[in-house]
């Protein structure tokens, strides 16, 4: 048996509609969620009061600090920066959140969430049936 057709029998006998409706999947989506959440709060703010300033505030942005460089030019480069913190503390949260849940998820779904041999005897659907699959 080929790599691929061993993983599509693997697959196959996993139930990803019970997986996605366990709690600790939707633990994990949710906390993902939140996250993403509240860092696209932060990115787009942050963005917002640049764009604001630069348009309506450019006497402001225009004024020179420390030797003749434009205020304009350090809120740009926050950006810059609020970027890097963003990936940054995803990247921590992932390493330290997400990946434990991530694992606690596909260690239950290993052992909970195969298809029962019921499950594996209905008929298949029709040919001219479609198939509805998850937008995930």
């Amino acid at each position: 048996m080929s790599d691929a057709t061993a993983h599509e029998s693997r697959s196959d006998d996993v139930d990803w509609t019970r997986i996605e409706r366990s709690p600790e999947f939707r633990e994990l989506t949710s906390r993902r969620h939140r996250f993403i959440a509240g860092a696209a709060a932060v990115t787009f703010v942050s963005f917002g009061v640049y764009i604001g300033l630069a348009v309506f505030a450019t006497d402001f942005m225009g004024t020179t600090v420390l030797g003749g460089i434009p205020i304009a030019w350090f809120a740009a480069m926050s950006q810059v920066f609020i970027t890097w913190a963003v990936t940054w503390t995803y990247l921590r949260k992932a390493d330290r959140e997400f990946a434990p849940l991530e694992q606690r998820v596909a260690e239950r779904a290993g052992a909970r969430f195969t298809r029962d041999e019921a499950a594996d005897e209905a008929p298949a659907p029709a040919a001219d049936t479609p198939i509805e699959r998850s937008a995930r």
